[in-house]
């Protein structure tokens, strides 16, 4: 396995901020952009709009968050295995806020895409979220907002179609709840969010939907393969991450090649497909599994094999 490159997710913060800056003739200067930050913080429309939401969202993830780097191998093959029907609440992921790394080589919907930030948190939190951001720049103001009292996923990344980013940044930004993820890995739908949000065009929401459903397909070879997730910077990425070492910590996402399933699933051609199989039996959810949310495991099916002069490969039945 040779290194390979990586789009790390860039700080929309520092873009956003620096966008201002430039656009007021501000000097390049940490101490003039924290006070800038801080200042911008103060306009509580500002800081409850999506790009707020982001806002708040990176600021948690620099205190608590994890770099997710998928093997080179892996990450492209994440986007060929299909998702089965699910039922009930179908989906789980191991970090509160994370960003994605992907491979350089790598594209959705035919576009290469600068990482993603995803968030995996609860919805009654987030006000307490809110008001530790917002305090912790000078703004004493609450947020008048109410959770569900169930995770919420939001996947964000920075707009492809950006043709000044450092002018005028944009995000590309889907949230959705428990049902909406179900619905999403049945139909791969994604409903337009509303409020403040503008609505995507074609193209920005078909790469968006690429990336959600990645994000889901890596969930699911998480729930199936939770040893392959370890900690640490990893051999398989050459170029550093702009933080460097001493940022956000690394979580790094391999493959068992001793496991002989995986291994075929992984390199059987175009016209096998394998795909994730959610795992509804209660039995599953006992023990070690019994903090997980009843539908949220997953078991890859493939069944193909090459021998004797003959190929097999077992087609997705749907139930």
């Amino acid at each position: 396995m040779y290194p390979t490159t990586y789009r790390h997710y860039p700080s929309f913060t520092r873009r956003y901020v620096r966008s201002v800056m430039k656009m007021m003739g501000l000097p390049k200067k940490p101490r003039v952009e924290a006070e800038l930050f801080e200042s911008m913080l103060q306009d509580q429309e500002l800081a409850l709009s999506i790009n707020g939401e982001v806002l708040m969202l990176e600021w948690h993830h620099v205190r608590e968050g994890r770099v997710v780097v998928p093997e080179p191998s892996l990450s492209q093959w994440l986007q060929t295995v299909k998702l089965s029907k699910v039922q009930g609440d179908a989906w789980s992921w191991p970090w509160e806020f994370s960003t994605l790394s992907f491979p350089t080589a790598q594209t959705f919907h035919g576009h290469p895409v600068d990482g993603a930030l995803v968030t995996w948190v609860d919805s009654t939190t987030l006000p307490s979220r809110y008001e530790a951001f917002l305090g912790g720049h000078g703004n004493p103001n609450g947020v008048d907002m109410r959770g569900i009292g169930e995770p919420w996923l939001m996947v964000a990344i920075h707009n492809p179609f950006d043709d000044r980013p450092s002018e005028n940044p944009t995000m590309l930004r889907g949230a959705f709840k428990p049902s909406q993820i179900s619905d999403f890995i049945n139909r791969e739908a994604i409903e337009h969010a509303g409020g403040r949000a503008a609505p995507l065009a074609d193209e920005e929401g078909m790469i968006l939907r690429d990336v959600v459903r990645y994000v889901l397909s890596l969930g699911m070879y998480l729930s199936a393969y939770p040893e392959a997730q370890s900690s640490g910077v990893p051999a398989w990425m050459k170029n550093k991450h702009p933080e460097g070492r001493k940022g956000v910590p690394f979580a790094q996402v391999g493959v068992d090649r001793e496991d002989r399933e995986l291994k075929l699933a992984m390199t059987a051609p175009h016209s096998v497909s394998p795909y994730w199989r959610q795992l509804r039996d209660a039995r599953y959810y006992r023990g070690k599994w019994a903090d997980h949310r009843p539908g949220s495991r997953y078991v890859l099916v493939s069944g193909y094999e090459v021998g004797a002069g003959k190929t097999v490969g077992v087609e997705q039945v749907e139930e």
